[in-house]
């Protein structure tokens, strides 16, 4: 018999990690479910478009295949984060009780903002 057991345990993620997780997820990560990514208000938080999410902005996703879109806020990617945590992805991305953006690749940035907006893997 096997037993699956979900830990729970505590990790910080700054701002930067925000920025270098959406940095990766918007160049490399979402581009084949999502064509374009706006500041929603048209004013920058940030330098860039990744910066938005951590400075309280929002990104509006846009579908590469349909005219459906998505709001990208900081609560939701969050929520995206511990999600992507609690299905089993991520785990070496947790060093010392904080994130290292350095063991998240593409396909895990995606799943990121994927669990962010759709609770569950949609695309890929």
């Amino acid at each position: 018999m096997e037993y699956v057991i979900k830990p729970k345990f505590e990790f910080k993620i700054s701002d930067e990690d925000i920025d270098d997780i959406m940095g990766t997820a918007l160049d490399c990560g979402i581009y084949y479910w999502c064509c374009r990514a706006e500041v929603v208000g048209g004013i920058y938080h940030g330098e860039y478009a990744s910066d938005e999410i951590s400075r309280g902005g929002r990104l509006r996703l846009y579908d590469a295949e349909s005219d459906d879109k998505w709001i990208l806020t900081k609560n939701k990617f969050l929520k995206g984060f511990k999600a992507w945590l609690e299905n089993g992805w991520g785990k070496d991305a947790i060093v010392d009780g904080r994130v290292d953006t350095g063991m998240i690749d593409a396909i895990g940035a995606d799943m990121i903002v994927q669990f962010a907006l759709f609770d569950e893997i949609v695309f890929g």
